[in-house]
């Protein structure tokens, strides 16, 4: 988890106590102990500081499970869109997140029937007690971690554009020889392909939210020819765009 690292599930993240730091969509997130925090995996993501003695559980739902189950147009299309839906204090009490992890390790294909049952109750509650406020609040980070995070942030912002590690790297004040090792020291991945899994993020957005042609999907993402477009997101996701759109929207 101390690497950046994406997936295709949906998270389901509860911190019993203590509280832990995220670094996702180019920001610092903060997730305090007693709230349910919903975001969707596919963008970028990394734990990058936890305080002593926390204990938390996260649990991942396969994206197309929770397309199904009919929840607020609202709360899909912001959770799609990267925003984090954190829940009341009220609602970490109601549901036993510390008994399903325990259960779903051991769970029969009778007890995970209704486990899913149970989660799903937990995100149709969530999706409509959800706060407006839809991202955690910001934690502030110094040394390496702050040069990471503005790069980050630069390429959360600008990944439709032609960027270059030269420009990237001076968002965070750094000569590129410096900003490329130092980034991927820190995050795990390199600054091309964590920019790379921003324009797939987006391309998977617009497919499920918009009627958009896939080559359109491809200029808006950031991708400058359909034909890359085609080959990277099949390599990624196993499967074509239009497989992945009409797959999802079945």
């Amino acid at each position: 988890m101390a690497l950046i690292h994406h997936h295709h599930e949906v998270e389901l993240n509860f911190a019993f106590r203590g509280a832990v730091t995220y670094l996702h969509r180019g920001a610092m997130q903060r997730l305090e102990a007693g709230r349910l925090t919903v975001f969707w995996g596919s963008t970028p993501h990394s734990l990058v500081a936890v305080e002593p003695d926390t204990e938390m559980a996260w649990i991942t739902v396969p994206l197309a499970w929770v397309w199904s189950w009919d929840l607020p147009e609202r709360f899909m299309r912001g959770l799609v869109e990267g925003k984090w839906w954190i829940a009341p204090p009220a609602l970490g009490d109601r549901y036993p997140v510390r008994a399903w992890v325990g259960e779903l390790l051991r769970a029969d294909e009778r007890d995970r029937r209704r486990l899913l049952l149970e989660l799903q109750a937990c995100f149709l509650s969530l999706a409509r007690q959800s706060v407006e406020r839809s991202s955690a609040s910001g934690h502030r980070v110094s040394g390496g971690l702050q040069h990471v995070e503005r790069m980050a942030r630069c390429m959360a912002e600008r990944y439709r554009e032609d960027l270059t590690v030269t420009e990237i790297a001076r968002a965070a004040g750094l000569h590129p020889n410096y900003a490329m090792p130092l980034f991927r020291r820190l995050s795990g991945v390199t600054i091309r392909d964590y920019l790379l899994q921003h324009r797939l993020t987006r391309a998977q957005q617009l497919l499920l939210t918009t009627d958009d042609k896939v080559l359109d999907v491809a200029f808006a993402s950031g991708f400058g020819s359909s034909s890359s477009f085609y080959d990277i997101f099949t390599r990624a996701l196993k499967e074509t765009p239009v497989e992945f759109r009409r797959r999802l929207r079945a």
